[in-house]
């Protein structure tokens, strides 16, 4: 299970970053301001295409890794890592709180924390065969959504 919690961002010009820990370890950062973060020192990129129907790409240097492409202004994504599709969608109304589907069936969630501290406690609990910079992926882009101004 992975645990983020914000770490800078107040003030004109700074980034929006947010810790992730696993098992209480610091494993890595997201940026949520430049979509980027870190994880075994190393610098994902997050890139986005289209308006309506946003694709996000995932990528290491030049290497795509993962993709989610937004269904047109909702909060469902499809997945796709190494031909495999999943799908990431809002369970509850706020956004607070998403799910991860293989098929039909939920294998993970993505949650906020409390209402007034959504920056903080933010868990993943995604299955071990996504791998570990696919899992950082859908948490910044969990993040992402519940940063967003409409949020």
């Amino acid at each position: 299970m992975l645990k983020a919690n914000k770490i800078s961002g107040a003030g004109f010009g700074k980034d929006m970053r947010f810790e992730v820990t696993a098992s209480g370890s610091p494993i890595g950062t997201i940026n949520d301001t430049r979509f980027t973060f870190e994880l075994d020192n190393r610098i994902f990129n997050v890139t986005r295409s289209g308006v309506l129907a946003p694709e996000l790409h995932l990528k290491s240097g030049d290497t795509l890794i993962a993709t989610a492409i937004q269904k047109p202004l909702r909060n469902f994504y499809t997945l796709t890592v190494g031909g495999k599709e999943w799908t990431f969608k809002a369970i509850v109304l706020l956004a607070t709180k998403f799910g991860l589907f293989e098929k039909e069936t939920q294998v993970g969630t993505v949650s906020s924390g409390k209402y007034f501290s959504r920056a903080k406690d933010i868990t993943a609990d995604l299955p071990d065969e996504l791998p570990r910079e696919v899992q950082m992926f859908v948490l910044a882009l969990f993040i992402s959504r519940l940063m967003a101004p409409s949020n």
